[in-house]
């Protein structure tokens, strides 16, 4: 039973959905949401063949499709204020993924993803459901059926068939849990790139909230395939499973369940 309440848990905690577009501040090649001197070297150090990798979006501040010492003084210029510029820039490497594809769905108010996640049982499918401001998470494990519901603010560990088939139980959760299902202000986009999954190509979005937690959005053919999370130097992820608009209404109600009042 530990480890499945601690399963949920974890599932909780990683689903953090920042709905922010991907502008960033040009020039801001080290992804520290500034644009100075440290920027300027890693410019000029490209541009002289001392360094191989560097996200062209932003190090090309001029705008004329080369990369030079021209681009190093322009930051230097936004460091100090007398930039003239546009100050953010879209990162077209690929960025148009997760707007198109996550947030309209995660900001209907109503949502379903279905995932799997490696445990040391194997595969376990977790079903995440959102539903304004309640969320609902299932899982089994060892055919065990267990659900998080944080419903009005409160968090309660659900056991849908733990007597019979049908008859389930509840206990209301000491600790209170609030992931963010949306609209996280404070998200931070970081950067684009191509990734080498398990042999496959993926586009990978990657977002910093403002705890220092990480998440990540990868795609393949134009579908989100899988979700990462780093926070205090563990990473999970899980594969998406389906991810589609609405939610089983039922699953957000406590009627018909028995109450195991764990505070006697």
């Amino acid at each position: 039973m530990k480890k499945l309440i601690s399963l949920l848990l974890t599932v909780v905690l990683i689903f953090s959905f920042a709905t922010i577009t991907s502008a960033r501040l040009v020039g801001d090649v080290n992804s520290d949401s500034k644009a100075n001197s440290a920027d300027a070297l890693e410019i000029l150090r490209y541009s002289v063949g001392l360094n191989d990798e560097i996200n062209k979006t932003y190090a090309d501040v001029s705008g004329d499709g080369i990369i030079n010492s021209a681009d190093a003084l322009l930051v230097l210029n936004i460091a100090v204020g007398k930039y003239e510029g546009d100050l953010e820039v879209e990162d077209d490497l690929i960025t148009t993924y997760k707007k198109d594809i996550v947030d309209p769905i995660m900001t209907s108010g109503a949502f379903t993803l279905k995932t799997q996640m490696q445990t040391q049982e194997g595969t376990t499918q977790v079903t995440t459901m959102v539903k304004g401001d309640d969320v609902c998470i299932e899982t089994t494990v060892k055919g065990t059926t267990a659900r998080v519901l944080i419903l009005d603010d409160k968090t309660y560990l659900v056991m849908p068939d733990f007597i019979i088939p049908g008859v389930g139980v509840y206990m209301e959760y000491e600790e209170q849990l609030r992931p963010n299902t949306g609209g996280a202000a404070d998200a931070e986009y970081v950067k684009s790139e191509y990734v080498t999954v398990d042999g496959e190509e993926l586009v990978c979005e990657t977002y910093k909230l403002a705890d220092g937690s990480v998440s990540k959005y990868y795609f393949k053919d134009g579908k989100w395939v899988m979700l990462a999370a780093e926070q205090d130097g563990e990473s999970t992820s899980q594969k998406i499973v389906d991810f589609k608009k609405g939610v089983k209404n039922s699953y957000f109600s406590l009627d018909g369940f028995i109450n195991l009042d764990t505070k006697k």
